[in-house]
């Protein structure tokens, strides 16, 4: 699967779309962490690739980019809300934009990809600030890690299921090891109460939920606690 991952992010270079706007994010994103940011390394079931799209998307219009990922061995197929993906038996692509106003359960066009975005709440956060990692010899945006991190923590606390949960919360502590305190703690201080205290209740689930990672998490806790004393 490594490479097809590979063969799809060249598809999205080449297009020059991680430059016009488009991000990696997800799983994927975790393991370029991993991979090249120093995130711990551990093993992890990844069946879904996801792009984070601006909106409204001001880069070139790329009228063959579908019909380039579905020569790749991909067939295209709608959900409910109308939103496109792409799926083979290995791996299923899809494309998300930030939710906005009071939202909507339609999807959202972007014409000049021709896709249709899956619209969620809270990826706004994602694209402030991304940054450029570079895989094989590619250059690939994707989230600054403490927004990575607290948005993983943020969604893990709205997840239904809870291995997916589970799984957001264990991304959110192994990435905090490598964010920059201050960043994470000035982006913490500006999010809405309500995101700050599931974050918090998140981090109090983890330690009962990862013992082996109570040194990761008792430091990002304190982290974030200190904001939370200067606020009082």
């Amino acid at each position: 699967m490594v490479d097809l991952i590979g063969k799809i992010l060249k598809v999205f270079a080449d297009n020059n779309l991680f430059e016009e706007g488009v991000e990696l994010i997800g799983s994927w994103c975790f393991k370029l962490y991993q991979k090249h940011l120093g995130v711990v390394n551990f093993p992890l079931r990844t069946p879904d690739i996801d792009f984070l799209i601006p909106t409204p998307f001001q880069g070139k219009e790329h009228a063959d980019f579908i019909k380039q990922l579905e020569a790749l061995g991909f067939d295209i197929d709608f959900k409910s809300d109308g939103s496109l993906y792409l799926w083979n038996a290995e791996l299923k692509i899809e494309f998300i934009t930030a939710e906005k106003g009071k939202g909507t359960d339609k999807a959202i066009k972007v014409n000049k990809l021709g896709v249709n975005a899956i619209p969620l709440r809270h990826v706004g956060l994602l694209l402030d600030k991304p940054i450029m990692i570079t895989d094989n010899g590619k250059k690939i945006r994707v989230p600054e890690p403490s927004r990575f991190c607290l948005h993983k923590l943020i969604i893990a606390s709205r997840r239904r299921k809870l291995d997916k949960s589970l799984k957001d919360l264990q991304q959110a502590i192994y990435t905090s090891t490598i964010v920059d305190k201050k960043e994470i703690q000035e982006l913490f201080r500006i999010l809405p109460q309500k995101w700050g205290q599931a974050i918090l209740r998140m981090l109090d689930k983890a330690k009962v939920e990862f013992p082996s990672m109570g040194a990761e998490i008792d430091g990002l806790s304190l982290t974030l606690q200190n904001v939370v004393k200067l606020k009082m």
